[in-house]
């Protein structure tokens, strides 16, 4: 069982029956109480399980780096971008983040995203039944993140296949065809964004991309590769929380059905029941980093430049900081959760998430009454850094 964890756990692109993967919060207990910090000789990755150890690996990026952690922030769209910086230079481009996710800019977008909320909702009220990943939780936060990015319309089809990682209707045959499809995606992403900056800075709008075009942080302009890229962040980080957030939500409305009549009796709590579901089921499981430095950790010596794979969806079930941790509780609080990690890395999407998930799920459980998950159909979940079920077929009352 526990190499087999371990092989899942650093797989991303493993594909897995919900109920085995749900099997890793068995190991996740194991973990932290035998080896709450653990050297696996096999893939020489240092694993952290603990709250407090998983707090101190994502909050002190003088021992803990973000920069040049093999497979994560090399040779990724991520590399040189806030998620893959240390101080003093994450301080840059972390004020530009501030400026795309003030609570101003975020609740500006209240109409909107209740405006596409409903047009998504009215195509499958009236068939009774619906794919909650597919027809739902994936063009959501991709519908509003090109509304935040001033995309234009007629541009959609292919945003919407760049925000769920497709290129095209080609599928990969081998691991290294789809790494020379991710380059190329990447390529046609990037050539988009700058031309798209060029032209808001002849003819700006009132979106994000014209601010973008023309900020300055300390007097400074960015550079067309640290807009560009910081663009292609906020498409991927923007959108993929949100996916999995409202798709999660849904799953855990449907196995614990209770949930849903509290939640139609009582609206006021779903901001804790949000919460919970992203303790509880997180989208995010792990993070990773690098270690600058010898480092003490758990009782345990992390050499220099080790890889260290830190656990956010283990830290989230620590019965040390959450009593009853494999419970849900939709009024659990505190609930000091790290599904958005923790400490300068904080994800930048988690406001945009939080409003997104605030303002659609109260209308699903409005609109959609008597919702089931449909029977004898296997849910499967690629299983890695981002939990993301694949598919999540529900029946409900049809509605003219």
């Amino acid at each position: 069982m526990q190499q087999q964890s371990q092989r899942r756990g650093f797989s991303p692109f493993q594909v897995l029956p919900i109920e085995q993967t749900l099997q890793a919060f068995n190991w996740f207990t194991a973990m932290r109480s035998s080896q709450p910090v653990y050297y696996d000789e096999q893939s020489h990755i240092w694993h952290v399980f603990g709250y407090e150890d998983v707090k101190q690996a994502l909050t002190d990026p003088t021992h803990f780096s973000s920069e040049d952690v093999p497979g994560f922030s090399e040779d990724t769209f991520l590399q040189g971008t806030v998620v893959a910086k240390d101080p003093p230079a994450h301080r840059k481009l972390r004020n530009l983040v501030n400026q795309a996710f003030t609570p101003r800019a975020v609740n500006h977008l209240s109409d909107r995203v209740t405006q596409i909320a409903q047009e998504l909702l009215d195509e499958v009220l009236p068939t009774g039944k619906m794919d909650v990943a597919k027809d739902i939780a994936f063009p959501f936060p991709a519908k509003v993140i090109a509304e935040l990015l001033g995309v234009p319309a007629e541009d959609w089809d292919i945003f919407r296949r760049w925000a769920g990682g497709e290129d095209g209707n080609t599928r990969p045959e081998s691991p290294e065809q789809a790494m020379q499809m991710r380059h190329t995606m990447e390529q046609q992403m990037y050539a988009y964004f700058a031309r798209l900056l060029e032209e808001r800075r002849r003819s700006p709008r009132e979106d994000l991309i014209s601010s973008l075009s023309v900020a300055e942080i300390d007097g400074e302009r960015l550079s067309e590769n640290e807009l560009v890229s910081f663009c292609i962040l906020l498409l991927a980080a923007g959108q993929e929380t949100t996916k999995n957030l409202i798709a999660n939500a849904m799953y855990c409305f449907t196995e614990y059905p209770e949930l849903q009549e509290r939640l139609r009796q009582d609206p006021a709590l779903m901001s804790t029941t949000i919460e919970e579901v992203l303790r509880f089921l997180p989208p995010v499981w792990f993070t990773f980093r690098r270690t600058a430095s010898d480092v003490e950790l758990g009782g345990k010596t992390i050499p220099a430049n080790s890889i260290v794979l830190v656990w956010n969806a283990s830290a989230n079930r620590d019965p040390e900081q959450f009593p009853e941790p494999d419970r849900f509780d939709m009024q659990r609080e505190p609930n000091r959760h790290f599904t958005f990690g923790h400490g300068i890395h904080f994800c930048i999407g988690a406001p945009l998430a939080r409003l997104e998930a605030r303002i659609l799920l109260p209308m699903m459980l409005e609109q959609l009454k008597d919702i089931k998950r449909v029977p004898d159909v296997p849910i499967k979940v690629n299983a890695g850094i981002v939990y993301v079920i694949q598919s999540l077929p529900i029946t409900f009352q049809a509605k003219a």
